[in-house]
């Protein structure tokens, strides 16, 4: 026997033993057996006070709930039904990562959507997963199973029946999963010596493409303007929760369970949990809605604005110069001064030169020039005289106003443009030529 073995031994006040022929010793530590204050838990009191029922698997049992959300009952001010996930390239355009592994899958995937409840948020061997919450879309309404963890001895039980339902999903939705959830039962999985059902299944994380979306808000009347997803379903449906238990009280609630079998205390944190699945299925529905439908489906023009960057990055020229010219419009100077900018330059890609100094006066014109010396406005500034400039030097054949604009050009950015001196050599020697030309005529 290895030291650890006879060190267990010794705890339990047994004798080391023999080892059996083709035994493979089990590394797993299992530190709970179940019982509470000398009393075995009572598992069918438990899923009555939750509304769950017991599951048994060949490693012992575990609690799973199931609640039914129907397709004309409101979240907020959106319905169920409306969250239903139903376009698969518009996820291609929000994740281009998941492109590939979402060719087989016409004309939607199975889809899982994923949000866990743990003892931590640290990460790591120590952390469990005691609540792993599923929710998916069926015949239009939305099906949330809970799994709940009864003792710490009966996490493989957990784990072998959330992965046998993992098997059915061929795409799984998350909030940061890619970066917690995932890792966190990957390694309890691993801990535990079990097969990884997860493996070559798509992942699709709301977090990264919330971000792009609502991380910069104007006029929604927060002053969170943060991704965390309470404050999202607050912002875009006016999801509004009443007695929600703090985050962190949640792992308290689940210790306190462990110790005296009281399952009452928990029944605040598994409604938590089925609000977080709800509203991240109206959020994913909610991006859907706008990559489909594009600027009209915008509810300002920061929205609008990150929107156009999305159809930018996704080569889709047309869709993104309309959400630009949406952007244009806000009264925010800071958005329509990016929105310019970036119309500006995506009409010069399209050679419609004209076009695009029209909107560089637009945006040279936006505020004065002393207040724009600092910060992303001023450097917005510079970038529109400067494209003045080229454009009269280069396709107006306007010299003189050339000249003109660079010397604004100089003047803004204190002479230490070395660029600008060159440019403004040349226009002086090209117009010295026309003058000459001129007189000789």
């Amino acid at each position: 026997m290895d030291f650890t073995s006879r060190l267990r031994a010794v705890v339990q006040g047994n004798r080391p033993q023999a080892p059996v022929a083709g035994f493979i010793r089990e590394l797993t530590y299992e530190p709970d057996d179940g019982y509470r204050n000398g009393a075995p838990l009572d598992l069918d009191r438990a899923a009555a006070s939750l509304g769950g029922r017991r599951m048994s698997t060949r490693f012992g049992e575990c609690l799973v709930i199931d609640r039914r959300y129907e397709a004309e009952r409101w979240h907020g001010d959106i319905r169920i039904g409306e969250c239903a996930l139903d376009d698969v390239d518009a996820l291609r355009l929000l994740d281009p990562g998941i492109a590939s592994p979402l060719e087989r899958f016409q004309p939607c995937p199975r889809t899982l959507f994923i949000d866990l409840e743990t003892t931590g948020l640290s990460g790591g061997a120590g952390t469990l997963a005691f609540l792993v919450g599923c929710g998916y879309f069926d015949l239009g309404a939305f099906q949330v199973r809970q799994f709940l963890l009864t003792s710490h001895a009966g996490e493989r039980a957990l784990l072998a029946a959330v992965a046998e339902f993992f098997d059915a999903a061929d795409l799984i939705v998350t909030y940061n999963g890619k970066t917690f959830d995932v890792p966190v039962m990957e390694t309890r999985w691993m801990f535990h010596r079990m097969e990884m059902p997860l493996d070559g299944v798509p992942h699709f994380d709301m977090l990264h493409p919330a971000r792009r979306l609502w991380k910069n808000r104007a006029g929604d009347g927060y002053d969170d303007a943060g991704c965390r997803l309470s404050t999202l379903e607050r912002t875009l449906f006016d999801v509004q929760r009443i007695g929600d238990v703090p985050g962190l009280d949640i792992p308290r609630r689940f210790f306190g369970f462990v110790r005296n079998g009281d399952p009452r205390p928990l029944e605040p944190v598994l409604e938590h949990n089925r609000i977080d699945l709800v509203s991240l299925a109206a959020v994913t529905a909610r991006a859907v809605r706008l990559t489909q439908e594009g600027h009209g489906a915008c509810r300002n023009c920061a929205e609008a604005l990150a929107l156009g960057r999305i159809f930018e990055k996704a080569d889709l020229p047309g869709r993104a110069e309309a959400c630009y010219r949406r952007a244009v419009e806000s009264p925010e100077s800071m958005i329509r001064a990016d929105a310019l900018y970036r119309l500006g330059v995506r009409l010069r890609r399209d050679r419609r030169f004209d076009e695009a100094a029209s909107t560089w006066r637009q945006l040279m014109e936006l505020t004065e020039p002393r207040a724009m010396r600092r910060g992303l406005l001023g450097t917005l500034r510079q970038v529109a005289v400067e494209a003045l400039a080229i454009h009269h030097e280069h396709r107006a054949k306007d010299l003189a106003g050339a000249r003109e604009l660079a010397l604004v050009v100089l003047e803004e950015s204190g002479g230490h443009r070395g660029q600008v001196h060159h440019r403004l050599a040349r226009l002086d020697r090209k117009l010295a030529k026309k003058n000459d030309a001129q007189l000789f005529l």
